[in-house]
């Protein structure tokens, strides 16, 4: 990989670091994968499968399959996978067919999101203050119910998805004290920090219990880079947030995530640099102060009563790794609430992941309405989830088609 690259040609797996050819090559099409993917459950053809996909990929960088020719086909596959990682769980090789997906779409220059949405929300990076206006701007839009109108204008449809799946009342902006000797530093996510404050006004008073908490308000993490852009600005997004984590502390302080995806993402973070060995010795060092926040959960709740049961885990995440929260979320709730806590089977459906509801040509619907499915099946009356966007999306879904059932951010347990 150079420097100009726009994708990433070694990846860290399970069993190493391997260039993307070997690691799909390492896909032995056992089959196994097609039990979990929800994708292959709902259309069951090869294509729409974990295996049918590397293998798909594994022809087009052997040049069996080219670009231009099955640019149709290609893209169809690419938008089945929701990148949720119910593969990985399953799969004897660990192969981390989410990531060759997103490798996928950067070598066929595929862009997923819609336009006006892609631009908008690269701003969080690249001008974070005119960002925060723009989306300050629209929840007040939406809040006089105006927002909706421009959805009839030219790509800009994805706005109609946005005000469904925004909460009906206004919420409260989250601010933080100031902290001038912090301790610990809080990362809230984009959807946290501006339309579920509650979940990110609990991950700060958690933190602040023992600590004394900075705030990092509209900072981008890179994984909208990653997932969407190509690896040069994700790399660059990167780089300014270790800079900036070096010179707060010394580079010791501990960060905290409130996004499963945010937290793998930055777990990783060496990866995206393995070419650069300086940066990628700091991207190891930045990688090991990153916490979720599971990690300072305490161990009980004076106020666990007030959630409906029975209690379902809803785990959904894309870039797993052996060093993982999903292990603790579970166990957490298992001693909150014993037998009241039903643990989601890796082969019922979880809510989607990573903003797939925006992705033009996809099957969020059908996704969803299997996650729906899973809730009422369990007869759940409080569904948890470890990101704010996978919230607001289950959210809706549950408003339409079961609205007895709730769903909390694993942070409202201390709220």
């Amino acid at each position: 990989m150079t420097a100009r690259a726009k994708n990433l040609t070694l990846l860290h797996t399970a069993l190493g670091v391997r260039s993307l050819y070997d690691s799909v090559c390492f896909c032995n099409r056992c089959g196994l994968c097609t039990s979990a993917c929800p994708a292959y459950q709902e259309n069951p053809l090869e294509p729409n499968s974990p295996r049918g996909r590397n293998q798909a990929m594994r022809l087009f960088l052997e040049g069996k399959l080219k670009g231009k020719e099955h640019r149709a086909a290609l893209r169809a596959l690419l938008t089945s996978c929701s990148l949720c990682g119910k593969c990985i769980r399953v799969c004897p090789g660990q192969i981390p067919t989410p990531k060759h997906m997103l490798e996928f779409r950067r070598l066929l220059n595929f862009q997923l999101l819609p336009v006006s949405l892609f631009y908008l929300l690269r701003l969080r990076g690249t001008a974070p203050r005119l960002f925060n206006f723009m989306v300050h701007t629209g929840l007040w839009a939406n809040r006089l119910k105006m927002l909706s109108l421009f959805a009839v204008i030219p790509g800009m449809g994805w706005l109609k998805h946005t005000c469904e799946i925004l909460p009906k009342q206004t919420p409260k902006p989250f601010n933080a004290p100031l902290q001038t000797h912090p301790n610990f530093i809080y990362l809230p996510s984009l959807e946290a920090e501006f339309f579920l404050p509650e979940v990110a006004y609990n991950s700060y008073f958690l933190a602040a219990k023992k600590h004394r908490v900075v705030v990092w308000k509209n900072t981008a993490s890179g994984l909208f880079e990653y997932l969407y852009g190509d690896i040069r600005f994700a790399q660059k997004t990167l780089r300014s947030l270790i800079l900036r984590h070096q010179y707060t502390g010394n580079g010791s302080l501990p960060l905290l995530c409130d996004n499963i995806d945010v937290y793998h993402f930055l777990k990783q973070a060496p990866q995206l640099f393995e070419e650069f060995p300086s940066w990628q010795e700091k991207a190891h060092h930045f990688a090991q102060h990153i916490v979720f926040i599971t990690d300072i959960l305490p161990k009980r709740f004076k106020n666990r009563t007030r959630f409906e049961k029975p209690i379902l885990l809803m785990p959904s995440s894309i870039l797993e790794s052996a060093d993982t929260a999903l292990k603790t979320a579970p166990q957490i709730l298992q001693t909150l609430f014993k037998k009241n806590f039903v643990e989601c089977g890796y082969k019922q459906d979880y809510a989607i992941a990573a903003g797939y509801g925006f992705v033009r040509g996809s099957h969020a619907n059908a996704y969803q309405l299997q996650a729906v499915r899973t809730v009422a099946q369990n007869q759940a009356q409080t569904v948890f989830v470890l990101s704010g966007l996978a919230a607001l999306e289950l959210g809706y879904s549950l408003r339409r088609f079961y609205p007895s059932a709730r769903v909390r951010h694993i942070a409202d347990l201390n709220g």
